[in-house]
């Protein structure tokens, strides 16, 4: 079967590719999600749809923007699904070839793509293209300063995993907000409500380490709630 792969607004894709959001995400990602998400502003914004015998079977949603803090053009894909027996190369590959056409077109310096813990399957496409995973961020909801201080030891004991930054996050008048962690003697006299997240930066340097660094977050006793996996390609 041929794979053909169109492109368009994401409003004219939204109700072909809206049956495709169900069964990839179902109860982590709605229909509505995908809408909002969507409708946000951004500097161009593009949806490749990939089809096969006229159905389609896959989808990418791809957006490039200037950000200030880095002073350059940076081009994202915000989400990519596939029907589970449609993943094979043919498909994904596709669309990730899509996505990197559209970067260079829009002339940014570098594509990005975060993988979630339930998308880790398209890791070997992405390493196939060429897109090289540069920052792990793990995320635990907690309740508590003590449940984020047993973390950071925990952290600290496994010399292997190289932390960029520790993060506690609060809601505060309905807004997240986050606040920046180095040693678990500052949670002592933390006075903050509200404590709802955990999150740490882990840095990845080589494709070679990611599934041994994966590994050793998973033996740090500590049940991550998310693992979201920046996977970077150099335009």
């Amino acid at each position: 079967m041929t794979v053909i792969i169109k492109q368009g607004t994401p409003a004219k894709f939204f109700k072909e590719v809206s049956p495709i959001v169900s069964e990839c995400f179902e109860g982590v990602w709605s229909e509505k999600d995908l809408k909002e998400l969507i409708g946000l502003p951004h500097d161009s914004k593009i949806f490749f749809v990939a089809y096969k015998d006229d159905k389609p079977v896959g989808y990418a949603f791809v957006v490039a923007d200037y950000v200030d803090a880095v002073d350059a053009k940076i081009a994202s894909v915000q989400e990519l699904g596939v029907l589970p027996q449609f993943r094979e190369t043919e498909v994904v590959e596709g669309l990730l070839d899509k996505a990197i056409q559209f970067s260079k077109t829009n002339k940014v310096e570098l594509l990005e793509q975060v993988v979630s813990s339930l998308d880790q399957w398209i890791i070997p496409n992405l390493v196939n293209k060429n897109l090289k995973p540069s920052e792990i961020k793990a995320d635990r909801e907690i309740s508590s300063s003590n449940e984020a201080k047993l973390i950071l030891i925990n952290l600290k004991k496994n010399d292997k995993i190289n932390v960029i930054m520790n993060q506690l996050f609060f809601e505060s008048n309905n807004k997240l907000e986050s606040q920046m962690i180095e040693d678990e003697s500052e949670l002592d006299g933390l006075e903050r409500n509200g404590l709802i997240a955990f999150g740490s930066v882990i840095s990845v340097e080589k494709t070679e380490e990611l599934e041994s660094t994966l590994n050793e977050l998973s033996s740090i006793d500590i049940k991550w709630d998310e693992i979201g996996i920046t996977f970077d390609y150099y335009i």
